[in-house]
């Protein structure tokens, strides 16, 4: 069974998560990086497996946690932007007009890429519900219970131990308006007394200034710890999971669950520690601008691709994937035309299942389907005067279908992308255009020059490219070749590789300059 539909068969089974409120919450540091879809798309996907089977009402949620203190900017905006460190993400100005302020623009670029493959969450802000008064109620369960908090800071992770005075919230300064710089020590049941620490932190500098101020209605928010199980009750979640950096021992998710259990009263959520997402091996950064960007993934990759990289693996595992000069990119069309097909022939239940997952709007039909491999389709766009669209309808036998014919101009728009920006040196194709120095190049002996000198007259006299492969694998046997050898001195010839397109169509589609290349030789 799939490792979604096992979660959702575990969960409805229990009868502890009721009603089944699917979330997930993510700070917008920096343009999100394509690991921070990972929670998002792993939620999605439990999210759709609890429906399947509940046949219920399911709810699905994201918080953007847009009220967190800029610690640090986008290295697009750190020039600009620097003297905004410590202020609230939603107060920092917005370096593009049609934004309100930086948070804004951040949460508007994650959510869109999100939306595009597939993510069918409520967004939520908290800011927003800060500023409704929606956290008023958990504010003061927290401030009343500050001495019970560091005790559990202190029990489950070993922290330090209790400070006298502290209190979990901070509050945006009335001097200066930054958030990340104050220090609450004071609560009377009615207000907070704060100061504006100059060197609270190591990222901002706070203005000195002291005061008083109620604590609800957006002027503060409580540390992140504190924040995660305090949403969980304000919103109503019952099921969340979280990178395995927060589920460790000790970590921010025991510390939630157990401030849920004697502060806030409120039921844990299922608890679902995934791992990361890597590229190239390195775990990546938001605000440090490492790995590649989540709205490039879309860029790269038709959205129902760019989904399956998510669905057909378990949470459980890493993903590792680097697209640059590698073929990364192909094999996962391989792997998704493999799903695709377990789904038609219903030979793979966790196969078809991954397939189904990653469609955006509708699971198509289980019709058997022509699908062009998308190497191949790298290759072809790449040889001179070929129609894609005529080669792969030869290659079916007849016509290529509507649907089949959608998917194959989505490949080519996506093989050009790849072609141009993220293949290897040696999947790249060009028909050498000089003479001089081919002979050398491709290592070429008496033997290849007869083989050479056949393959010219029969570029000549053959009429079609079929004619001609058929042909060619009539000389390759009378020269006493294998076929792999007599393509990789082609390839040598023609392209400077060892291998490429296919053989027959290349020299059809580039005749005159396989002419002129294989003239010079042959003997």
């Amino acid at each position: 069974m799939y490792w979604a539909d096992k979660i959702a068969k575990e969960i409805i089974a229990s009868g502890k998560y009721k009603p089944f409120w699917v979330d997930d919450m993510k700070t917008p540091s920096g343009f999100a990086h394509v690991g921070s879809l990972r929670g998002p798309l792993i939620h999605s996907v439990i999210f759709r497996a609890m429906k399947d089977a509940s046949k219920g009402k399911v709810v699905y949620t994201f918080v953007f946690n847009d009220f967190d203190p800029a610690d640090e900017l986008p290295p697009e905006f750190k020039d600009g932007l620097s003297q905004y460190l410590g202020f609230p993400l939603k107060k920092v100005p917005s370096p593009k007009k049609e934004f309100a302020n930086l948070g804004d623009l951040l949460v508007d670029d994650l959510r869109k890429t999100m939306e595009a493959l597939g993510v069918e969450a409520e967004f939520l802000s908290s800011w927003e519900l800060y500023h409704e008064g929606k956290f008023d109620a958990v504010i003061r369960e927290a401030l009343d219970s500050a001495e019970k908090i560091q005790d559990i800071y202190q029990k489950v992770s070993g922290s330090k131990k209790r400070e006298k005075g502290w209190l979990p919230f901070q509050v945006i300064c009335e001097g200066c308006g930054k958030l990340g710089t104050t220090r609450v020590f004071a609560w009377d049941g009615k207000e907070v007394s704060y100061k504006c620490e100059p060197n609270l932190v190591t990222w901002a500098k706070g203005c000195g200034h002291e005061g008083k101020i109620s604590p609800f209605g957006g002027n503060g928010k409580l540390p992140w710890k504190v924040d995660w199980a305090a949403h969980w009750k304000v919103v109503g979640v019952t099921i969340e999971g979280a990178g395995k950096d927060h589920a460790s021992a000790g970590g921010s998710y025991d510390i939630a669950m157990t401030l849920c259990d004697e502060v806030f009263h409120y039921p844990r959520p299922y608890k679902l520690p995934y791992e990361f997402f890597l590229i190239g091996g390195r775990k990546m950064s938001s605000s440090k601008g490492l790995g590649l960007k989540a709205h490039d993934l879309v860029k790269i990759l038709p959205p129902e691709l760019g989904r399956f990289l998510f669905t057909r693996t378990d949470y459980r595992q890493q993903i590792n994937f680097d697209p640059m000069e590698t073929m990364a990119i192909p094999d996962l069309f391989d792997e998704y035309d493999k799903c695709w097909q377990a789904y038609i022939e219903g030979s793979d239940e966790d196969l078809a299942r991954a397939f189904e997952l990653a469609q955006i709007k509708s699971v198509p039909e289980k019709t058997s389907m022509f699908l062009p491999r998308f190497r191949e389709v790298a290759q072809v766009i790449q040889m001179p005067n070929t129609e894609p669209e005529t080669y792969f309808a030869e290659k079916k036998g007849e016509k290529l279908e509507n649907t089949e014919d959608e998917i194959l101009k989505e490949r080519i728009i996506y093989a050009k992308v790849w072609v141009e920006q993220y293949a290897p040196e040696t999947e790249r194709f060009k028909v050498e255009t000089h003479t001089k120095t081919i002979s050398t190049q491709a290592h070429i002996v008496e033997s290849d020059q007869v083989f050479f000198s056949k393959l010219v007259k029969a570029i000549q006299e053959e009429k079609t490219p079929d004619g001609l492969e058929k042909t060619l694998y009539t000389i390759i046997k009378e020269s006493g070749f294998t076929p792999k050898e007599a393509f990789v001195k082609i390839y040598r010839v023609l392209i400077g590789k060892d291998y490429g397109p296919k053989a027959a169509w290349l020299i059809w589609e580039s005749k005159e300059k396989a002419l002129t290349l294989f003239k010079e030789v042959s003997k």
